[in-house]
């Protein structure tokens, strides 16, 4: 029989009422030729409703016990999941991301997946039973409670669906699919029913929160193919695939050039450090997560999200970095697009839509034009390229 793994986010499974209307729809959905595995995250604000109550006990908490609390979330969406899908008369049991068998290393908090020994899956599915598994958790080869990061739960899904040879991926989300741009900004953005893995990896690189990188990573490097799809409709939404490996694809990626989507970043903080001897050893032991580096002379400038900005700071006095420059409120607009990052035409043409808009520095990487500038302008910098390269709704 087909494996399908499918995913939902937190926003998905935000109340009970909208836990028992997944279990409904998959109970409308259901095919005797497949076996489910649903991979789950918190329900709603639980993770920082959890984080909020550590932080009031302590501005540093261990990382090693955010992780056991962390983890509380996912644990409970899966158990009332699994007892939502009983009601509709199907047999289901569910697991934590360690009984599922995702094997981390041991960085708390931001752990990497080494391996997936999902044998229990496998059992239970062969039983007739669907699964549903906590995202954003592992154990460590030590034993250790693990957390995944940012978008683990994607990530989680994802690779489970890698190791089982799933015949496909599906991520339900609180939109459509993957669109031109964040639909919370622009009024009327493309919805793009296919895109190439990529242009997904830019897009996700680059502040898009409709799929974490690291899952289109793995569905990358293991060809699984992966759809994002709305969790109310169960809609199609946005096939992600790789032309290299699929030439029923080949014809959509020759055409001109051209921006397929922008991405963006706002609320970010610059910290300017020494570029000297002991950086490399500071670097080597970062655990927090970062959107991006930039290294000039004898410096080098890390952009992380103001919310960490605590534990960055305390991270790098305790390590006696000291900090050259700290620049708040900043963000990023990034053009998206193949053959996009050299061309000089569109250079100009972003240049002349955005000398308003205060931007501090162009710079560019492979199938992007990336904008630096002040937080406050980045929805209004997004709505102006939106319109000039993208236009409205088709």
């Amino acid at each position: 029989m087909a494996i399908i793994v499918k995913k939902f986010g937190g926003t998905s499974v935000g109340s009970i009422d909208r836990i028992r209307n997944i279990a409904r729809k998959i109970a409308q959905g259901s095919h005797s030729g497949e076996q489910v595995v649903i991979v789950v995250s918190a329900m709603g604000k639980t993770t920082d409703e959890l984080f909020g109550m550590a932080y009031q006990i302590t501005d540093h908490p261990s990382r090693r016990e955010l992780d056991m609390l962390l983890t509380a979330g996912e644990r409970i969406t899966m158990s009332l999941l699994s007892l939502s899908l009983q009601e509709e008369g199907f047999s289901s049991i569910s697991f934590t991301g360690s009984q599922s068998g995702i094997i981390t290393d041991d960085k708390h908090g931001n752990a990497r997946i080494l391996r997936v020994n999902a044998f229990r899956i496998l059992e239970e599915l062969n039983k007739g039973k669907i699964v549903i598994v906590a995202g954003f958790q592992g154990v460590s080869l030590s034993k250790e409670i693990t957390t995944l990061g940012r978008g683990g739960s994607d990530t989680s899904a994802v690779a489970l669906a890698c190791y089982l040879k799933a015949e496909k991926c599906e991520i339900y989300t609180d939109v459509d699919g993957v669109y031109s741009a964040d639909p919370r900004i622009i009024d009327k953005p493309r919805l793009i029913p296919e895109l190439d893995y990529a242009q997904m990896l830019a897009l996700a690189y680059n502040g898009s929160k409709v799929l974490h990188p690291r899952a289109v990573e793995f569905g990358y490097k293991f060809g699984i193919p992966v759809e994002i799809k709305s969790s109310f409709t169960f809609a199609p939404g946005t096939m992600l695939f790789d032309p290299d490996h699929d030439p029923q694809y080949k014809d959509n990626i020759m055409e001109d050039r051209k921006i397929s989507a922008i991405a963006h970043k706002d609320k970010l903080v610059c910290y300017q450090i020494p570029a000297d001897q002991n950086t490399p050893l500071v670097l080597q032991n970062w655990i927090h997560e970062i959107f991006k580096f930039h290294m000039q002379n004898d410096s080098l400038m890390i952009y992380v999200e103001d919310k960490y900005d605590s534990e960055i700071v305390h991270y790098l006095d305790s390590n006696g970095v000291q900090i050259m420059k700290r620049t708040p409120d900043l963000g990023f607009v990034i053009l998206v697009g193949i053959g996009i990052n050299l061309d000089l035409n569109y250079l100009a043409q972003t240049m002349e839509a955005t000398k308003d808009y205060q931007v501090m520095d162009i710079s560019h990487s492979e199938k992007t034009i990336e904008l630096l500038l002040p937080s406050a302008m980045v929805n209004q910098c997004v709505t102006t390229l939106h319109q000039k390269f993208i236009g409205g709704s088709v």
